[in-house]
């Protein structure tokens, strides 16, 4: 049952930007106001279970603004918090007559919503925009850290079952290999470096990824150089990736959301960055670790293709500062 007055928050299809969607959000649940996950299927199945929302309610396709108007006026909303950059959850709102609509000023967002900030044009971090809009519209809210993200019962059973099929019962490392985006990711080479390492010593691993041609490229050379590594990329639904990153040692990544994850689930993390900026979008928390090639000037160009050769801030960081941020997160060798 969705209870009268609920506060929908409507999540991207980004799963990183709904991860710090869902972190912006804690005033709000620690205060016992109702929350609905609302969004893309492949987003709130996360949330799904999760106890940190008191309902999901997942689009059917790619619903119009009337369909969205209607599920709200439905449910009787009393509020839309729309923190994607799409103003079409405003526009719902608006339709719908929803008291309380919460977003963005650009792209007729001002006149949609009843408390609207600009979100372009700034250089702080996403996730410190989200709370500052929220703050505006709810001023009495106390400050409230995030809890650590725990998926459903069911998924953190699929997750245990699958580590005891692939030998994963202690401690153990995952490598994030996946990426929307080719150019923020770790180049094989550094993983081989990596994986190597781990071997030597002796900490259990396992690779994950989505369904991308390039994850699944990656994980085939992988599996090439290491026969026998596991490898779960694009094998199992977001919510048993989130399950598996929850239960694990340590978590190694890019700017993707296996990272978004890890920071959410307070496992602890260690993500290389390149082309993106970390004062942007990077996971935080205090067991995460930002790694960069410091050498190079072009640090965080935004660009979408690389036009250096080689692609160093990603292909040509140095193994052995990885492998240091690794160990110095990971239990002594020999510890039970």
């Amino acid at each position: 049952m969705i209870p009268k007055g609920a506060l929908w928050v409507r999540m991207p299809r980004f799963i990183g930007d709904a991860l710090m969607i869902h972190e912006a959000v804690a005033p709000l649940r620690a205060a016992g106001r109702p929350l609905v996950a609302w969004g893309p299927v492949s987003v709130v199945d996360l949330f799904e279970g999760s106890g940190t929302y008191v309902a999901t309610v997942a689009d059917a396709g790619k619903p119009g603004t009337w369909a969205m108007a209607g599920t709200l006026r439905r449910y009787r909303a009393g509020g839309v918090i729309n923190l994607p950059r799409s103003t079409r959850g405003l526009l719902a709102g608006f339709l719908a007559r929803t008291p309380l609509r919460v977003g963005w000023s650009e792209a007729g967002g001002r006149l949609l919503a009843t408390r609207a900030m600009p979100f372009k044009g700034r250089e702080d971090h996403q996730a410190d925009r989200y709370r500052e809009v929220l703050a505006s519209a709810f001023p009495d809210l106390p400050a409230a850290e995030p809890a650590p993200f725990r998926p459903r019962e069911e998924a953190l059973a699929q997750a245990s079952a699958l580590r005891r099929e692939l030998g994963l019962e202690g401690p153990f490392v995952v490598l994030g290999l996946g990426s929307a985006a080719g150019v923020k990711r770790l180049g094989t080479g550094v993983w081989v470096s990596l994986i190597a390492w781990l071997k030597a010593r002796g900490t259990a691993h396992v690779m994950l990824g989505g369904t991308f041609f390039e994850d699944l490229a990656q994980a085939e050379s992988l599996r090439t150089a290491f026969p026998g590594i596991p490898d779960l990329c694009g094998k199992v639904p977001l919510p048993v990736t989130a399950a598996l990153v929850a239960q694990a040692a340590l978590t190694v990544g890019n700017d993707s959301a296996l990272s978004h994850l890890s920071a959410a689930c307070h496992t602890p993390l260690v993500a290389v960055f390149g082309p993106t900026r970390p004062s942007l979008t990077a996971p935080r928390g205090p067991r995460v670790r930002i790694l960069r090639n410091e050498s190079l000037d072009c640090l965080g160009c935004l660009r979408l293709q690389c036009p250096v050769p080689g692609h160093p801030c990603m292909e040509g960081l140095d193994p052995a500062l990885l492998t240091q941020a690794v160990d110095a997160f990971l239990p002594p060798v020999g510890s039970p």
